[in-house]
């Protein structure tokens, strides 16, 4: 039976958990909107299921350019940054993005008009409250992304938060962009 005390201080905890999004989201973004934190949605989880709220697919629908640009401006890129990144990219008109989450595992997948989807990027992940990190490659060549979720429904919403890079200091940048621009340019909904 369940502890109508314990309910109401999930219920309050869920209604007040509201996490401000910064940093990857712009007011030209309307879709992204603040949610509860997934910590506050985590302690009325199981204790062991803080990396099953991730658990399945997730995906964004086409993202128009002009929001992935405006994502990266309002994350504190310069527009001349922005705009050469969209000329390496290959100047897409949008993307589309899928994130797999599967036990401590993820991938990666974007296409574009003229690219079907395929896998980008994949690795393991962890989260812990609203901290989830991304580690990319292999022994010796290992990246982290670590980004702040925030989970409203069957919605995700992801900001950058800081990133490793195993090389030069103009990598780590360009991950940057490629991070924000993959990852926190639009909310993610729960497919599966």
């Amino acid at each position: 039976m369940t502890d109508v005390g314990s309910w109401a201080r999930t219920v309050a905890l869920l209604l007040t958990g509201a996490v401000a999004l910064g940093g990857c989201a712009s007011e030209a973004s309307s879709s992204i909107r603040p949610g509860p934190s997934l910590a506050a949605t985590a302690e009325s989880a199981p204790a062991s299921a803080g990396t099953s709220l991730l658990e399945g697919r997730w995906a964004t629908g086409p993202v128009p350019i002009a929001d992935i640009q405006a994502a990266m401006i309002a994350a504190g890129i310069a527009p001349a940054d922005v705009d050469a990144w969209v000329s390496e990219v290959g100047s897409p008109s949008q993307f589309s993005f899928v994130l797999e989450f599967t036990g401590q595992t993820f991938t990666h997948s974007e296409e574009t008009p003229d690219s079907p989807m395929q896998v980008g990027e994949s690795g393991t992940f962890t989260l812990s409250g609203t901290e989830l990190v991304l580690t990319i490659g292999e022994p010796g060549n290992i990246d982290t992304y670590t980004l702040d979720a925030s989970l409203s429904g069957d919605d995700l919403s992801l900001r950058w938060v800081a990133s490793t890079e195993q090389g030069p200091a103009e990598g780590k940048e360009i991950h940057r962009r490629f991070t924000i621009a993959f990852y926190c340019s639009a909310v993610f909904t729960r497919v599966t």
